[in-house]
């Protein structure tokens, strides 16, 4: 059933007449706004305590992580100081053995151990029941195979338990092998142990050198899986969820269940995946931070470790869950991730739905002030008819008057028993009009005054590009009679030499030497100048910058300083995906081939021995770098600054670096000069990267 039609006497404006009619609905909007502000207040509360606390369990279990691993760094500290302080120390075992086992009796940590470089090795080990194992392959215990003993009351070894042999002759474990190759305190990766492949660890470790710089060892602290995950079922006892510790890849470190961190394949023991949990929990954190990768496994969403991203909130299983990733140990160099799944109090969740029921009872209250409303609004809209079909008129004329608008008429038809708010509405209107119809004047002037100026642009570039094409016909012609000096004067220094001919006298030699040498930096700096040109007389297109960069190479190898210098392409060479940008290969290739050359003629001119420049091809986001580096002298800081014709060299053109920045500011890239790992120079160009051709490029 409809409601009634209201019959009121309606004043002459507008406002007045909105005032009369609304009063009932403002009755009940009123209320149902107060009760709605409640509403929300409340649930807006309860969602920001949850987050509190959420957040404040999170912080609470990293505090506790970062202290727990922050213990096999300091023994590290201790361990390497002890050592460093007597050399020879290392190979005292009785000594080791004693303070590793005062150590593991102090400290939470479940493995300490040194290896020598020779192989020899000694490490302190906790068992599941707590007692402490020596671990032993040393000349005291003989070679070759893992000795285990029991730890006698003077720290000294006890009954032998067992004894593993075929042990490897070096350390080929990441604890030993990624500590050499890094030269510096760092965490390895994870590894399953040698003697004992069901276990995996994580250690923390630093390498011993003498004061000849020569490694004598490697000291470490492991961190076992299994453990942690016993320490992490501990520290979550009193809630009511799951707390994982990943890496990116999805493969577990830790859990609260500490079941779910390995898994038996067969006849291995290997570490889990969180694709691999089957609990809803587990399953819930998957799809909410990581996805599938393409060519298997998981892989972290990009967006998942923003810091304004809130944390999720899931019913699973009957319950109600916050979700949240956090990411830690960055600054000790673990890429870790925390993951937490807490239900949600009990508390909250019965508020929340007492909170949703108001919501809901607000607005159905709303909803009927609007209708309400609605229904007498549409009384006041008939006034709006004239001036409603005014306006449709108008933009139908806007539409029609495409890119070339005119003059716009306006009447409106509205009079003066239509409202005070109506006429001065269609006032409003009719000024707009006629500000648009003055701007679309001025806009037909601009654009005659743009056409004029593009005018002028294209003859200014006409000019250029013929510039460009004289100088370069000047170019090939003064390089003509330079080919006939170069060779007329090799020829001359040829059939000098005796027997064939008597040898010319020394000051005539250096005279033909010095023509044949400035003859050939005059045609390099022509070369360069014809590389410049070449940068006005552009054509891009798709190239594989890689292909580009392989053949630049060949060419520098064939010839100059380079030839002389070893050039390691390696990571150019092993790069297996197409390089795609957009650019003239023969600018890139000159580009290219310049910094080779300067890189070699440094080498030469410094002395550097053993002589060495890199080139490498790497894809950085949206962009392609291509980076050469040497271990010579290095370049200033201001290199890319210096203007054309400037050098440092001493038979330089100081056109080379000039040549490069031109050739990527042609292409849209940029150019930086740094020093290299080998303390050299170091010239990165930035290629913005194409899209994949399609199948008709």
């Amino acid at each position: 059933m409809g409601l009634p039609e209201l019959r009121l006497p309606l004043p002459q404006r507008l406002g007045n007449r909105l005032a009369l009619m609304s009063s009932l609905q403002l009755l009940l909007v009123a209320g149902s706004l107060a009760a709605l502000s409640f509403s929300l207040g409340r649930r807006s509360g309860l969602e920001l305590s949850e987050t509190y606390r959420q957040n404040a369990t999170v912080v609470e279990l990293s505090t506790r992580l970062s202290r727990k691993l922050n213990y096999p760094i300091w023994i590290n500290a201790l361990n390497l100081g002890w050592l460093q302080q007597q050399p020879g120390r290392e190979r005292d075992y009785a000594a080791l053995t004693e303070r590793f086992a005062t150590q593991m009796r102090v400290f939470p940590v479940d493995y300490i151990n040194y290896g020598d470089a020779d192989g020899a090795f000694l490490g302190m080990e906790r068992s599941d029941d707590g007692t402490l194992l020596l671990n032993e392959d040393t000349s005291r215990s003989g070679r070759g195979s893992m000795a285990i003993y029991t730890l006698g009351a003077d720290d000294r070894p006890g009954r032998l338990l067992e004894r593993i042999p075929n042990m490897s002759a070096g350390h080929e474990e990441a604890w030993y092998t990624d500590t050499v190759k890094a030269g510096k305190p760092i965490w390895s990766a994870i590894y399953a142990w040698e003697d004992q492949p069901e276990v995996f660890s994580i250690s923390y470790n630093a390498p011993l050198y003498n004061r000849r710089r020569q490694l004598q060892g490697v000291v470490g602290v492991d961190v076992v899986l299994s453990q942690l995950s016993d320490w992490l079922q501990g520290v979550w006892r009193d809630q009511r969820g799951l707390a994982l510790i990943v890496e990116p890849n999805g493969d577990l470190v830790a859990s609260s269940r500490p079941g779910d961190t390995l898994r038996r394949q067969g006849n291995r023991v290997e570490r889990a995946n969180l694709g691999q949990l089957q609990a809803p929990l587990a399953q819930a954190m998957r799809q909410g931070y990581f996805r599938p990768r393409p060519g298997g496994g998981l892989q972290l969403q990009p967006a998942s470790l923003a810091p304004t991203r809130p944390p999720l909130r899931r019913e699973i299983g009957g319950g109600s869950y916050t979700l949240d990733a956090t990411p830690w140990g960055r600054e000790e160099g673990l890429n870790w991730i925390l993951l937490t799944a807490l239900a949600t109090d009990p508390h909250t969740t019965a508020a929340e739905r007492t909170s949703l029921l108001a919501l809901l009872a607000s607005a159905a209250g709303l909803a009927a002030a609007v209708a309400l409303s609605a229904r007498q609004i549409r009384s006041l809209l008939q006034p709006l008819s004239q001036l409603e079909q005014a306006s449709q008129q108008l933009s139908q004329a806007l539409a029609g008057a495409g890119d070339s608008p005119a003059a716009l008429p306006f009447a409106s038809g509205v009079g003066p028993a239509d409202g005070t708010e109506l006429i001065a509405l269609d006032g409003s209107i009719r000024e707009l009009v006629e500000r648009y119809n003055a701007l679309t004047a001025n806009l037909q002037a601009a654009r005659e005054r743009e056409r004029f100026r593009d005018a002028q642009t294209l003859a200014l570039l006409k000019d250029k590009l013929r510039s460009s094409l004289q100088a370069a016909a000047v170019a090939h012609e003064i390089n003509q009679p330079l080919s006939v000096l170069l060779l007329n004067s090799q020829l001359l220094l040829e059939r000098s030499r005796p027997p064939d001919a008597p040898e010319l006298p020394a000051p005539w030699r250096e005279q033909l030497q010095s023509i044949r040498s400035e003859a050939d930096r005059v045609v390099l700096t022509i070369e360069k100048m014809r590389a410049l040109l070449r940068n006005v007389q552009t054509e891009h297109r798709r190239l594989d910058l890689r292909e580009v960069a392989q053949s630049a190479l060949l060419y520098a190898r064939s010839g100059g300083a380079t030839a002389r210098v070893a050039i390691d392409s390696k990571p150019l060479d092993q790069l297996a995906q197409p390089a795609w940008i957009e650019g003239d290969a023969v600018q890139v290739q000159i580009a290219i081939v310049n910094l080779l050359r300067n890189a070699g003629e440094a080498l030469q001119e410094a002395g550097t021995e053993p002589a060495w420049i890199g080139l490498s091809l790497s894809r950085q986001g949206q962009e392609w770098w291509l980076e050469v580096a040497d271990n010579g002298p290095g370049l200033p800081a201001d290199s890319l600054e210096a203007a054309p014709l400037r050098t440092t060299k001493a038979d330089g053109s100081g056109l080379g670096l000039f040549v490069v920045r031109t050739t990527l500011e042609n292409h849209h890239g940029s150019v930086e000069v740094a020093t290299s790992p080998q303390g050299g120079a170091l010239v990165r160009l930035r290629f913005p990267a194409a899209d994949l051709p399609t199948t008709g490029d």
